[in-house]
């Protein structure tokens, strides 16, 4: 398969391309104006066919006219009556023929009664709307065109004698005025199409011939720019070629030539044109090329002798600069150890005294809090003497609220006893009625008044004995109350008893502690003081560890100071040691990378 990419292939297609575009673009230039002109030609063919036939009809009708018009002048001059005029002249009209017998004449008035029709039926009848078989009112129109000025043509579907196939026709029709009949004759054009299409076909097959020819001469033209276009592209491309092979070689290393290669570059050279110019380019380049690369291998010869001399002096000055920066770097370890030490020391009597800080501001703060304490325990002494005080008193409360329930308590008893006596009444009268009643009911009708009364006294017996037994229950449930009341209040009472004796072993509690929290106060007292001094002589020590250290500090740091010098003298040799075996290796890299091209 071809290489589409290259520019030999690439120009013979851009020129076949173009001459393909540029022969389709005039071909199509030719075939539409070849098509044009056919279709203008059917055109005004169709157009000379109708105007044809309207000539022959308007005509043959002037014709038949004229006849109508040479009777009326002898009805003018007094030779025929209108009526005789009318008849012969229908008459004539008739029997009048044109087109080897094919066309004929007809006559209506302008109110659509038929006059002439050869001989048809439908003369003496209207017709004024007559239709063709596609609805179309005929009559009426040819009768309007007739009026205007010259006639008018009319265009109406109508079969032919002895068919049923409606066919195109084309009438012409007149009106002569004086007598207000409307002359008329048509024809079918449908002979008209078929001339027409018998033209239309030939026409169409003689623009199929020339389209045939056109592709030929297309083809024939399209086959020569492809000749012109590969020869052109071999003229161009191919020393293009050449020479780029060249430049490939010449990519790759490789500037010789071969003596054919030799041969072609000089042929080149000598063309007129760019290409001889870029082959003479391409030789001068190469040569060029050649002498650089003799001089650089020269060059990188030489580097590479120089950088190993560079490097070995470059080695010994390094060594002994890292001899002077090791002694520099111990004296200045020594140093640095002792600054440690020193730092350490100093933290350690930093946090000492720290430490001695916050004890001291604890010590402060429990001296602070014992004093809150002690005043604390003062005023709780004194409530709990109230509350010693208070108990007390809730507890005689107590004693004469237990004696006022136990008098309750008996009063409920006696209560109780009294109601108990009421009942007992009221059972005796309960007993003395039913007895009167047993008595008034023997005594008969002179007991009934007494009898009413005892019962009446029995019923309030009765209901006195009820109220005597709910009051009964009452009391009794008054008694249980009270007597549970008596016994929570004699437990009361040895509850306040107990609390009264434990708020005063808690009064003396608070009196022992009140004398705890002033011993402590005042030993917190003494420490806080005793820790002020001892303080103070953390303090000194402080001051004297910070002048060791400044004094260390300023040994290590010109200790530093020679060391940092000593290595970077030690670094400056080791980076002209590094950049010495660098430039050796790039001379070497460069020999190797020049290995490669052959001069």
């Amino acid at each position: 398969m071809p290489d589409l990419s290259s520019m030999k292939a690439r120009l013979t297609m851009t020129i076949s391309g173009v001459s393909i575009a540029t022969t389709v673009l005039i071909g199509g230039f030719f075939l539409y104006g070849n098509y044009q002109e056919s279709k203008t030609e059917l055109v005004n063919y169709r157009q000379d066919l109708e105007q044809n036939v309207e000539k022959v009809l308007k005509g043959e009708t002037n014709v038949a006219y004229s006849i109508i018009d040479e009777y009326y002048k002898k009805q003018q001059a007094g030779e025929l009556t209108e009526e005789q005029a009318k008849k012969e002249a229908a008459d004539r009209i008739r029997d009048l023929r044109y087109d080897d017998g094919k066309g004929y004449f007809w006559i209506d008035t302008v109110s659509g009664d038929n006059v002439v029709l050869l001989g048809r039926d439908t003369e003496g009848k209207n017709r004024i709307n007559a239709k063709d078989p596609n609805g179309f009112p005929y009559i009426q129109e040819i009768n309007k065109n007739a009026q205007q000025e010259g006639g008018g043509y009319t265009r109406f579907a109508f079969p032919k004698p002895g068919e049923t196939e409606p066919l195109p026709k084309l009438s012409y029709s007149m009106c002569f005025q004086p007598y207000q009949w409307v002359l008329g004759t048509g024809v079918w054009i449908d002979e008209i199409d078929t001339t027409f299409a018998a033209r239309e076909q030939k026409i169409n097959d003689e623009f199929h011939a020339s389209i045939m020819k056109c592709l030929g001469v297309m083809i024939v033209l399209q086959l020569i720019f492809i000749a012109f276009a590969l020869y052109i592209s071999k003229t161009l491309a191919d020393p293009i070629q050449k020479v780029t092979a060249h430049m490939e070689n010449i990519g790759t290393g490789d500037f010789t030539l071969t003596e054919q290669e030799e041969a072609e570059m000089d042929a080149l050279s000598a063309r007129p044109d760019e290409i001889g110019k870029m082959a003479m380019a391409m030789r001068d380049m190469t040569e060029k090329v050649r002498k650089l690369m003799r001089n650089v291998v020269e060059t990188a010869e030489y580097l590479a002798a120089a950088s190993e001399e560079l490097t070995s002096t470059a080695d010994q000055a390094a060594e002994g600069s890292q001899s002077i920066a090791n002694s520099v770097v111990n004296v200045a370890g020594s140093c640095s150890e002792q600054f440690t030490d020193v730092e350490t020391a100093t933290g350690e009597t930093e946090k000492l005294t720290s430490h001695m800080e916050n004890f001291r501001q604890v010590l402060h703060q429990t001296s602070d809090k014992v004093d809150e304490t002690s005043d604390v325990a003062t005023r709780g002494g004194q409530d709990v003497k109230t509350a010693v005080t208070s108990m007390q008193t809730i507890e005689k409360s107590v004693n004469n609220i237990a004696q006022l329930i136990e008098g309750l308590g008996e009063n409920s008893q006696e209560i109780g006893a009294i109601v108990g006596t009421i009942s007992e009444i009221a059972e005796q009268t309960n007993l003395l009625a039913l007895n009167a009643a047993i008595e008034a009911a023997r005594a008969g009708e002179n007991g009934r008044g007494f009898s009413v009364v005892a019962d009446e006294v029995r019923k309030l017996a009765e209901q006195s004995q009820e109220a005597a037994g709910e009051i009964a229950n009452r009391i009794g449930k008054i008694q249980q109350s009270t007597d549970d009341a008596v016994n929570a209040m004699h437990a009361g009472l040895n509850e306040v008893m107990a609390g009264t004796q434990t708020v005063e072993s808690t009064g003396h509690s608070f009196e022992g502690i009140i004398g705890m929290v002033g011993e402590v106060s005042t030993s917190a007292s003494s420490m806080h003081e005793a820790v002020k001094v001892l303080t103070a002589s953390i303090d000194e020590i402080n001051r004297a560890i910070t002048e060791i250290n400044e004094k260390s500090r300023s040994i290590a740091d010109e200790a530093q100071t020679v060391s940092a010098s000593t290595e970077e003298e030690t670094a400056s040799m080791q980076e002209i040691a590094n950049a010495s075996r660098k430039l050796a290796e790039q001379a070497q890299d460069l020999q190797n990378a020049i290995a490669v091209f052959k001069i």
